[in-house]
């Protein structure tokens, strides 16, 4: 097997990583689609049921989550190391670690899916944690990405434009999240807007990670 190109790879890892965690995201038992149902997040017996009620996509999406977000982690890193040295860099370099933080809280949170959905957990504790530890979460992504998009945006071999708006993508979803824990009852209505703003994230990743693939 001959040796990979590293930036091809990271290329391949910034197109199916988002991919991979935007399906699962959107299909996830009472998620932005409402299969299995559309319970309120802030009742955990409701919220229960569903993932109880669907445990194989539970499951299976409570996986394929963290495994796209860390397949995006891996080209972002990529990414943002080939800035090194030019415009953009000391930004998307400072944006990185926010992004890793938020992807280690929502595996956290998928794995509580998890457990849930297989009956291993049932303690409505786990899903008051599941919803609290994805605020914080989501934050700390939308922090990250207006950082890394914003610094995307100053290079000129990138579509600025495009990156700008997945800058603004990123900031409706960090500004999301403060909103959140003030208005619960509205998290669904909510969720819907932030799975808008990921699939505009994701294309911008895509072209990206086209263009590095492309060499």
């Amino acid at each position: 097997m001959g040796t990979l190109d590293a930036k091809k790879m990271a290329g391949y890892c910034l197109v199916l990583g988002p991919i991979i965690a935007l399906v699962a995201y959107f299909i996830q038992p009472g998620g932005v689609l409402g299969i299995g149902g559309t319970p309120d997040p802030t009742n955990s017996a409701e919220v229960m049921k569903v993932l109880v009620d669907n445990p194989e996509l539970g499951i299976i999406t409570g996986l394929l989550v963290p495994l796209g977000l860390i397949t995006l982690i891996s080209g972002l890193m990529y990414f943002v190391q080939s800035m090194e040295g030019g415009n953009g860099h000391a930004m998307a370099r400072t944006g990185m670690p926010f992004v890793f933080v938020a992807v280690t809280g929502w595996s956290i949170a998928s794995g509580f899916g998890i457990g849930i959905s297989s009956g291993v957990g049932a303690s409505e504790a786990l899903a008051q944690a599941f919803f609290s530890i994805n605020i914080p979460a989501t934050a700390l992504f939308g922090a990250g990405g207006i950082l890394i998009a914003l610094a995307a945006s100053t290079r000129e071999e990138l579509n600025s434009t495009l990156s700008l708006i997945a800058a603004v993508a990123a900031t409706v979803v960090f500004v999301t999240a403060f909103i959140i824990p003030f208005a619960p009852d509205q998290a669904n209505t909510i969720n819907i807007a932030t799975g808008l703003c990921f699939i505009i994230y994701t294309i911008w990743s895509i072209i990206i990670g086209r263009g590095m693939i492309r060499g």
